[in-house]
């Protein structure tokens, strides 16, 4: 995957919604969800939630530990 592209799924693994990540990176939208779509081929993913996931596991993108507030 590109930087772009884990950049893209890092930020959807954060809880941000594609329009939240296009107005961030200063990009289209139709950009950000060619990205998107792109990294979901590479990984063989068949959805977002997959392509996170497998991300996630395959150690392409790392989350900091949030701890939920009590």
């Amino acid at each position: 995957m590109t930087d772009a592209e884990v950049k893209c799924l890092t930020m959807l693994a954060e809880g941000k919604r594609p329009l939240d990540i296009c107005n961030l990176l200063v990009l289209p939208e139709i950009e950000v969800e060619g990205m998107l779509s792109s990294a979901e081929r590479k990984l063989g993913a068949r959805n977002r939630l997959h392509a996170v996931s497998m991300a996630i596991l395959m150690g392409s993108i790392e989350l900091e530990h949030n701890p939920r507030p009590e």
